[in-house]
């Protein structure tokens, strides 16, 4: 198969888009820009506004993914296989030299030379500009021989300020939304993905480790969130592109954090590495000395909630049922009020730590092998604290395997 460079599975691709009747798929998000190509989706996507980074997937699997992309950054479009691929001028003046070296010519000579096929007139735009992407599109969509066909396109990534454009410069191709059928296809995750999530996971396990026996009387919300940083920091030695986010709190009430922490205090630690872009996501809670009685209480519930969803998560269990079999734990240790929405939801490389699928009462999915899975029981009660049990899961052939949590206690650990 052809343009493989990406994380599609084409094959998968191609049976639903057969189902939707559409001939292919355009993707506009930079995360899926990325996920259907393997190339950056460029500093201009910033904006989130359609027009500087595209791709078009056909459904026939042995032909390749066509792209717009940046002129910054279409050279890793170009050596992941995009073909077609058109470069869109935006702001930065860039060229490259290098084929012109070793050279005793001037930078100016050097740069003439590699800037020669410019047309007269040349100019960059202040951003980038949309009507010239959309063009560009136009002759993607052409040389692919797709300029009447149907195209599933991911409508929850294109502004309502940019459909209108979009849908006059690929007439009379007709625009399908395909939005749900991009999540389900990013929801299955290549062998690719799941490496970069465990790796994730096993950083995020490492740090939240190291990170507990650094927490003090005293210590502040800042200064707690700098020291899982820290900690998190040191277990991604040596590995490239990691960043972090952190949800650290305590005390009675789980949105302030006022002051220091003080002996009683509900502490609660949601954190995740991310790896090229690809979250992990994991959480524990802590009482500062013995746990006070109704924080105890509160725990057990969510604790009971946990181990009842947790051996569900196979192939074929719909999340619908995860999350009523959860939500009954609950209430069935005496909260019937307890109202959660969803226990937990997709991992992946989305703009936060979430993505589709969730574990829902309103959700139609059911898990399969390849889905990575954040588990989690949360509850915030201002006068108690915040609490949360969460596992990062893989779905496998059979099971679940945990990519992060397994080394880490379930209960309500005194520190």
């Amino acid at each position: 198969m052809a343009g493989m460079a990406g994380h599609v599975d084409r094959a998968r691709a191609a049976r639903f888009m057969a189902e939707a009747g559409v001939e292919a798929l355009l993707v506009a998000a930079p995360e899926s820009f990325r996920w259907a190509t393997g190339a950056a989706a460029g500093v201009a996507m910033g904006w989130r506004r359609l027009g500087p980074a595209m791709a078009v997937i056909p459904a026939d699997p042995a032909k390749p993914v066509g792209a717009v992309a940046s002129d910054l950054f279409a050279g890793t479009a170009a050596a992941a296989g995009c073909e077609p691929l058109r470069a869109l001028p935006i702001w930065p003046e860039a060229c490259c030299i290098t084929d012109f070296l070793p050279s005793e010519e001037s930078a100016a000579a050097l740069v003439a030379r590699a800037t020669a096929d410019r047309p007269p007139g040349f100019a960059r735009p202040g951003t980038f500009d949309r009507s010239r992407a959309l063009l560009l599109l136009r002759d993607v969509l052409d040389t692919m021989r797709l300029a009447c066909a149907r195209i599933g396109v991911e409508l929850s990534a294109v502004p309502a300020a940019d459909f209108p454009a979009l849908r006059d410069a690929i007439a009379p191709a007709s625009i399908r939304d395909a939005s749900a059928m991009v999540d389900r296809l990013r929801a299955h995750k290549s062998p690719a993905e799941i490496a970069l999530l465990r790796q994730a996971g096993a950083i995020t396990e490492a740090a939240l480790a190291a990170f507990i026996p650094t927490i003090r009387a005293g210590a502040t919300r800042e200064a707690l969130g700098r020291g899982f940083l820290d900690c998190m920091q040191d277990a991604a030695r040596g590995v490239a592109g990691v960043t972090a986010w952190e949800y650290v709190g305590f005390g009675a009430s789980p949105w302030s954090s006022a002051g220091g922490l003080a002996p009683g205090d509900v502490v609660k630690v949601d954190v995740g590495a991310v790896v090229q872009g690809y979250t992990a996501d994991l959480a524990r809670t802590f009482t500062l000395g013995p746990a006070p009685r109704r924080a105890r209480e509160i725990h057990a519930a969510l604790r009971a909630a946990f181990e009842a969803g947790y051996p569900m998560f196979r192939p074929g269990t719909a999340l619908s049922d995860i999350h009523a079999r959860c939500l009954r734990a609950v209430r069935d240790a005496g909260f019937p009020s307890y109202a959660r929405g969803h226990f937990g939801h997709g991992l992946g490389a989305s703009i936060w730590s979430e993505e589709w699928p969730y574990t829902a009462a309103e959700s139609d999915a059911v898990l399969e092998p390849g889905m990575v899975m954040a588990f989690e029981a949360p509850w915030y009660i201002d006068g108690i604290g915040g609490f949360i049990i969460e596992d990062m899961l893989l779905i496998t052939g059979d099971g679940a395997e945990t990519l992060a949590g397994a080394a880490l206690a379930r209960e309500l650990v005194a520190l």
